[in-house]
């Protein structure tokens, strides 16, 4: 995401605009001077973009209905707690 501001609005609110780089609120933010980019300011470390895919493998397999307490008895002599 990209966030345009004039200077002396940029120069007001600083903290503002490092936190919302930083943080990833705003990949980058251009700072314009009357309506005219002149600089741009950007996190140092930007992780990759993607993050956890949810759903990849659906109808790959089937969970069972009883997955939850499936084995529950193995599992339990193996703790030693039946």
């Amino acid at each position: 995401m990209v966030e345009s501001v004039e200077y002396d609005e940029f120069k007001e609110k600083l903290p503002e605009f490092m936190g919302k780089v930083q943080f990833g609120d705003e990949a980058q933010v251009i700072i314009m001077k009357h309506g005219e980019p002149v600089a741009k300011l950007i996190s140092y470390y930007n992780p990759p973009r993607g993050g956890v895919r949810i759903g990849v493998a659906e109808g790959k397999f089937i969970v069972p209905d009883d997955f939850d307490t499936m084995m529950s008895d193995e599992i339990a002599e193996m703790f030693g707690v039946k």
